[in-house]
């Protein structure tokens, strides 16, 4: 009778395993920095290149493109087409 109860709940558990992948799968995507050389990481816009550093626990930190994590600016025009300005 064991195996009957086991069967539902493993393909319950393995369900919501890969319905918690894909969903969550977009957090873990890959920087498009990622892997840049420093000449082309200085150039893209939306990276910067990350000196090499020792941190607190002794562990050395090798030099490395990274995210910028800027978000997309909205423009002066974009953010005022919706207003509308009374003139006396």
């Amino acid at each position: 009778m064991q195996s009957t109860t086991i069967r539902p709940t493993m393909a319950c558990a393995l369900s919501t395993a890969i319905l918690a992948f894909i969903i969550g799968s977009p957090v873990f995507a890959a920087s498009v920095c990622k892997g840049m050389d420093q000449e082309l990481c200085e150039t893209s816009e939306g990276c910067r290149w990350q000196a090499g550093y020792t941190r607190k626990d002794g562990i050395d930190v090798s030099s490395h493109c990274r995210s910028t994590g800027k978000k997309k600016e909205v423009t002066p025009e974009a953010s005022t087409e919706g207003s509308t300005e009374q003139t006396s």
